[in-house]
């Protein structure tokens, strides 16, 4: 190989995940196994494209599309996956990709965390693909363990925080990640503009809550890659903040019930609702409600497929929040 020159630095390339809609089928990968038959190669082989410019291969379908706020986790300590390897080139693809960036040797041999006096093995003949290393979120590439833009990745090789090979445990994170849900549409009785002091404030559903589910998944045909994970996430509670200390009770929380698929709730005559003590300032108060999801997932592209324990996902929640005038309730006597 030519005498020392950079072309281009080769140091981990962050990328935007697509967002796409794909036709739901059985993934060959699931629950964390290769399909090992050899697939058919391209011919001829197409030129791969730029790992600078190249976006990651996992794609969304998703059940719900209507307005509403990507899920956030009730668990502080919960986020998604920082990086991970996708099959990107073949032995002849990385050769070409690398001879055609770097005239040093000794860089190229950097770039893929090699340092063999021989040369560059590039595994040419064997069964596997040069994987490429993927962080969609700049701000958090310092918490990404794996030490090289590349790996050489075979059937059997595992996923691991230095080899976070893209499985169905990522996928899954991913998809709890894109998770869109549907704001509580609730109404008042009285009307967030009448409420009154000492009266219970009712809540019911205008729309019940459906289920969501988001999958995960890439299929690189080229190299026998098909991996999928699902999430669903299922409303389960509702609280109610009346949004001031100037109520007893000031919060109240309520299990949802189940009909047709939906989930839905109505506390006229529960034992529990917020009650205003004071009427409120100029503005009046905030109430809030907020749902609590039960989140699970499944290591397929089937969102009813059997769920799986480990690693658990933590439980979503979405919140709206609603303007209310509380008045004193003043009697006449005459």
């Amino acid at each position: 190989m030519p005498a020392l020159r950079r072309l281009r630095s080769p140091l981990v390339v962050t990328t935007t995940a697509l967002a796409g809609v794909l036709a739901l089928c059985t993934p060959s990968y699931a629950g964390g196994s290769w399909d090992t038959t050899d697939p058919a190669p391209p011919s001829p082989p197409p030129k791969a494209p730029d790992p600078s410019t190249i976006s990651s291969q996992v794609h969304y379908s998703r059940s719900y599309h209507g307005s509403g706020a990507r899920m956030t986790s009730s668990a502080a300590a919960w986020s998604p996956p920082v990086c991970w390897y996708e099959p990107t080139y073949s032995p002849q693809q990385m050769e070409d990709y690398l001879t055609t960036h770097y005239e040093a040797e000794h860089i190229a041999e950097e770039v893929i965390g090699q340092d063999d006096p021989g040369g560059i093995d590039y595994h040419t003949g064997e069964k596997g693909a040069w994987w490429k290393l993927v962080i969609p979120d700049t701000a958090r590439g310092g918490e990404c363990d794996a030490p090289h833009s590349w790996l050489w990745v075979t059937p059997t090789t595992p996923s691991s925080p230095q080899a976070p090979v893209i499985d169905p445990k990522t996928l899954a994170g991913l998809a709890y990640d894109r998770t869109v849900l549907p704001e509580p549409d609730i109404t008042l009785r009285p009307t967030g503009q009448n409420q009154l002091v000492n009266l219970d404030t009712e809540v019911r559903f205008d729309k019940a809550l459906p289920k969501v589910w988001v999958t995960a998944r890439l299929d690189n045909a080229a190299f026998g890659v098909h991996v999928a994970a699902t999430t669903t996430a299922v409303p389960t509670r509702l609280t109610i903040d009346a949004g001031t200390a100037d109520a007893d009770p000031a919060s109240c929380t309520y299990d949802l019930s189940a009909s047709g698929g939906k989930f839905s709730v109505d506390t006229k005559g529960a034992g529990c609702n917020v009650t205003y003590r004071k009427a409120s300032p100029h503005g009046g108060y905030r109430l809030t409600a907020s749902v609590v999801w039960k989140v699970t997932w499944t290591p397929s592209a089937d969102p009813d497929g059997p769920p799986q324990a480990r690693p658990a996902l933590p439980d979503g929640q979405s919140s709206r929040t609603f303007p209310v005038t509380v008045r004193e309730n003043v009697a006449l006597n005459r």
